[in-house]
């Protein structure tokens, strides 16, 4: 192995001859990168948290019944309905959040 300078590691790409492939120019990379839609995971989940949190309050809190009281112990009806609007608050936020972020995504891309 010829190393020219010492303590330093290198790693190109090579061939089946072990010839130096060319390394691509950036601006081939950068249509690589962007060639495809790809979608971040975590945003994807978000997306997702926030539609349960949005379409499941506001279904709650449209059927459920108006006097729900708590008695001896809580029920979950009881639970639901006391943290269907404020779930409904973070989704919205969450929403309006996730909707800013693709914007900044999409103004930087653009240049």
């Amino acid at each position: 192995m010829d190393q020219h300078q010492h303590g330093v590691v290198g790693f190109h790409e090579v061939d089946e001859d072990r010839n130096p492939v060319a390394l691509p120019t950036e601006g081939a990379a950068e249509d690589v990168v962007h060639s495809g839609l790809k979608l971040n995971p975590f945003i994807g989940v978000l997306w997702l948290v926030v539609g349960v949190l949005v379409v499941g309050g506001v279904a709650f809190l449209l059927n459920a019944p108006l006097s729900v009281s708590m008695g001896d112990r809580v029920s979950m009806a009881y639970v639901l309905f006391s943290f269907a609007p404020q779930g409904v608050f973070v989704g919205f936020s969450a929403f309006l959040g996730l909707m800013f972020w693709h914007a900044w995504q999409w103004q930087r891309r653009r240049g």
